[in-house]
């Protein structure tokens, strides 16, 4: 009788310590989980937000480089109107040109000059001050 005994308060003793453990696991685990999870939203969030950031940035400097672009044609057009109208109140000034060096047949040579003529133009216009939109 006395094992008998002994036996269920081993038992009993046995059931209380593994309701502790599964206890003390579970709001552990819980903690961890939820702090996981945070974690893992905050980082979606954030990444969220900087990809709106980046996409807003081009937006805005499109919108930018586009009224850049509209003020330089208005510049262009009001410019070229100013041009027709001051020779017919001014004397006509004749410059001499320089002559044109030959065309040469070197494809390379001609297409550097193309490359370098483009290149100038874009200088150019990129170093034209318009106004502020």
């Amino acid at each position: 009788m006395d094992i008998e005994q002994n036996d269920d308060t081993m038992k009993e003793i046995l059931m209380d310590d593994q309701k502790a453990v599964k206890k003390a696991g579970k709001r552990k685990g819980c903690l961890v989980r939820f702090l996981i999870m945070m974690i893992f939203l905050f980082t979606v969030l954030l990444g969220f937000i900087l990809i709106q950031q980046y996409l807003l940035d081009l937006e805005a400097e499109a919108i930018v480089r586009a009224a850049r672009t509209a003020t330089a044609m208005e510049k262009a057009v009001i410019d070229a109107q100013l041009e027709e109208a001051i020779p017919a109140t001014q004397e006509a000034v004749e410059f001499t040109r320089t002559p044109s060096p030959a065309p040469t047949e070197d494809s390379l040579m001609m297409r550097t000059a193309t490359v370098a003529a483009q290149l100038t133009d874009v200088a150019a216009f990129q170093s034209a001050i318009t106004p502020e939109p």
